[in-house]
């Protein structure tokens, strides 16, 4: 199918990161909510430092997933070879950006554009935990009623229970058994 053959490309790129994006935020609210993704989803939990490079902390089946409903669409609909390096660029320095240490305040615009100051809360052990989970467009949030924008700036991040510290052990660690506590949520 060549449905977007000839599209231009930065029309492609608009229209494949508000769609992915929305994704992105049912499935990351989903993460939350359910106690197989969380498994999955936890590794990207687990630092107790968050900075730029914390978006590319994530369980591989996790990532397997993302990847696949971001890319796919592009591939199915022909679009052309450079809409997905230019989108997964896009998503990787929006990734850094939401994750990094940056002060920034962006005022009204954070109701919008996702940023480091609403996102950063979501990697709170606090009440933060379980809100702002847009990646680019924290609209998202504000639409759905899980935005969440303190005064204070959260100085605590990280899961509340163990995790392992290797690749390989926090691969396996996601298959646990549930009969067990150690689960964070």
């Amino acid at each position: 199918m060549q449905l977007f053959a000839d599209v231009p490309v930065w029309l492609q790129l608009v229209f494949f990161t508000i769609t992915h994006d929305i994704y992105i935020y049912w499935m990351h609210r989903w993460q939350h909510s359910n106690k197989y993704l969380w498994r999955l989803h936890e590794a990207h939990h687990s630092p107790k430092k968050v900075d730029w490079l914390s978006g590319s902390r994530s369980h591989a089946f996790e990532i397997l997933i993302n990847q696949t409903v971001e890319f796919l669409p592009i591939v199915l609909l022909g679009s052309p070879p450079e809409v997905i390096a230019y989108k997964g660029v896009i998503s990787a320095l929006w990734g850094m950006y939401i994750h990094s240490n940056l002060g920034i305040k962006t005022g009204w615009l954070q109701k919008i554009f996702n940023g480091p100051e609403m996102h950063r809360i979501h990697h709170t052990t606090g009440k933060g935990r379980n809100r702002n989970f847009a990646t680019k467009f924290a609209m998202w949030d504000w639409i759905f009623g899980t935005g969440f924008l303190p005064e204070e700036r959260v100085s605590e991040y990280g899961l509340k229970t163990f995790f392992p510290d290797n690749f390989f052990s926090q691969f396996i660690f996601a298959f646990r058994s549930f009969k067990k506590r150690g689960s964070s949520y």
